[in-house]
């Protein structure tokens, strides 16, 4: 065969559309004739593009951003209207998809977070601001590891380390947005630490949050650290962790992290309550914990808030027999010590 450029012809099969993930494209389950297997397809209008040389500049990013933790591209191509970029199809979706089903413990947090911010910190050392970083854009992969998506946002950085993105997710927003033309890396960690914030109290609490009367209002939470409340977190989340998630959430570019591998140290330094998963349920708040051959869980009845109600029980798998934990089951909670109350259920059971 002589060296030289050879044109081939690429056939898939659109099944359904999975996603919407920017203006200016869609995203598709596709099945790949070459190969008889799904993937998933990214459409992008050529016509919504800059420029021709903008073809297939997510698809390059991708590319060259090989990493354990960042989904990889497969192939690109085109035809008149449209460039189509293919990746790989992973069954079990987004992080965003996972917590609007379930809490997640802090075990789980900590592991997915510490493996899309491993991605993360790959892309900064190749000259490259995310822009995008959040629960959707962070895909499961068949070994139920946490994968980075999406670079249709992102922009090369100066030799200063600036850039400057062309569009924004509206409900994950650093306040140097509405501050500063030029961005740096602490934007990303920023949208980070909105990302484990939401992975550790769960979309209800944050969505629960997004209720201003203007967008202006929006605006002046944002810019000065009140949305999302660094104050509110579910109770068994250790002091620890919240300083490190507000430490990224700081408003102030010089009291962030300084770098990804500075938040991911400081996130591997937890080992408190790291297996109580939350739940709820009406008026009752639940924790459960297994631990070896045991379980335990932490009722909390709230439908009274002047006199809340605490049971704690121990199940032993063996037998399948639970007790009561007489010492952690409270009859009469208030307002006032309820928190350190629940705090000492989490440290000793």
């Amino acid at each position: 065969m002589p060296i030289g450029l050879y044109t081939a012809e690429l056939n898939f099969e659109t099944l359904r559309e999975i996603g919407q993930e920017g203006r200016n494209s869609q995203v598709f389950l596709a099945h790949d004739k070459q190969l008889d297997g799904q993937i998933v397809v990214k459409k992008i209008e050529k016509s919504k593009l800059p420029n021709a040389n903008e073809y297939y500049r997510e698809a390059k990013i991708l590319y060259a951003s090989s990493h354990p933790y960042v989904v990889r591209v497969n192939y690109g191509c085109s035809d008149a209207n449209s460039v189509y970029i293919a990746m790989p199809f992973y069954a079990n979706g987004s992080l965003k998809q996972l917590i609007d089903k379930k809490h997640l413990s802090i075990r789980e947090t900590i592991r997915y977070s510490i493996q899309f911010l491993s991605g993360l910190n790959n892309i900064h050392s190749k000259g490259l601001l995310l822009f995008d970083v959040k629960p959707d854009n962070i895909l499961l992969s068949d070994s139920n590891e946490a994968l980075l998506s999406d670079f249709g946002l992102s922009k090369a950085m100066d030799n200063f380390g600036f850039a400057n993105p062309d569009g924004i997710y509206a409900k994950q927003v650093p306040p140097e947005t509405f501050t500063s033309t030029q961005k740096t890396l602490h934007f990303d960690i920023y949208l980070a630490g909105l990302t484990i914030y939401r992975l550790l109290n769960g979309n209800q609490h944050y969505y629960g949050q997004l209720t201003f009367p203007t967008q202006q209002d929006y605006v002046n939470a944002i810019t000065g650290g009140h949305f999302p409340n660094r104050n509110s977190y579910l109770p068994h989340i250790p002091l620890k962790l919240q300083r490190i998630i507000n430490k990224a959430l700081n408003i102030n570019l010089v009291d962030r992290h300084q770098s990804v591998l500075e938040l991911i140290n400081e996130l591997s330094s937890i080992d408190e309550n790291l297996d109580w998963i939350y739940s709820n349920a009406s008026s009752i708040d639940t924790w459960t914990k297994q631990l070896d051959d045991k379980t335990y869980q932490i009722n909390l009845d709230f439908s009274q808030p002047k006199s809340m109600k605490m049971e704690s029980f121990k199940t032993i798998h063996a037998s399948g027999r639970r007790t009561k934990v007489g010492e952690h089951s409270h009859t009469s909670l208030t307002q006032s010590n309820v928190l350190s109350t629940l705090k000492k259920a989490f440290k000793e059971l």
